[in-house]
């Protein structure tokens, strides 16, 4: 794959969060869920029509108190959600490569990481939808 950058979205929207109480697995007994859109722009590489790949980075949700909260296990998926192409595009294309999502140790938040792309200078993607699941123990 070309090269790879490490970019933040232009902005959150949608963003929503939901605590669901549950039993286990691994003890755990909270259930958090995040999803939203990361709106961000971007587009094919040079030489044309290579394919970009960007890896957009933010950090989601409450900030967990690791001395009572401990992470069972994250998930994280991604979707393409917008795309345009300006002018003629011959080879557009739009890709997600990726998605995870960690605990991040300085922030105590979660940092979701989207590998995406575009082929063809004149592709842009415009818009990212995102769910995060993360298992999780909180003392009570």
């Amino acid at each position: 794959m070309p090269y790879s950058n490490v970019i933040e979205p232009k902005r959150l929207t949608d963003m929503q969060e939901m605590e669901v109480h549950v039993t286990g697995p691994d003890g755990a007994n909270r259930l958090f869920i995040y999803s939203g859109m990361a709106e961000v722009e971007l587009s094919g590489g040079l030489p044309h029509p290579r394919w970009s790949l960007e890896v957009i980075c933010f950090d989601i949700g409450r900030t967990y108190d690791t001395a009572s909260e401990s992470i069972v296990k994250i998930t994280a998926t991604a979707a393409l959600a917008g795309n345009r192409t300006d002018g003629v595009a011959s080879f557009a294309g739009w890709q997600i490569f990726g998605a995870a999502a960690e605990l991040d140790d300085e922030s105590n938040r979660v940092r979701m990481n989207i590998a995406a792309g575009a082929r063809d200078t004149q592709a842009f993607l415009e818009q990212i939808s995102f769910q995060v699941h993360v298992l999780a123990r909180v003392k009570e």
